[in-house]
């Protein structure tokens, strides 16, 4: 037997689960895939939800390094959380 494959991030194990749960959740694809500012990788995928008067929630996560943040709300109220936990807000649980 060959060496022993480490374990891959969550977010690249569960990258088809991540963006069924989107799917599945009502939130669409918003933008082309774009550079992350963190690892300067084009894997950063955009994903937004629209609400009827809450302006909605967008999504933004980086499919290479995992960085990942949300907005919330419209107009003034809207307001970004950084760092986002994507996983637990999509309830997928890394294999143990």
């Amino acid at each position: 037997m060959g060496p022993k494959r480490p374990p891959l991030p969550p977010w690249l194990e569960h990258a088809a689960a991540v963006r069924k749960k989107l799917k599945d959740r009502g939130f669409k694809p918003s933008d082309r895939v774009q550079a992350c500012e963190l690892c300067d990788e084009y894997a950063e995928e955009t994903w937004s939800l629209r609400g009827e008067t809450l302006g909605g929630r967008d999504l933004c996560y980086c499919a290479n390094c995992g960085r990942s943040r949300s907005w919330k709300g419209a107009g003034e109220n809207r307001r970004v959380e950084e760092p986002f936990d994507l996983m637990t807000f999509l309830g997928i649980k890394p294999e143990a």
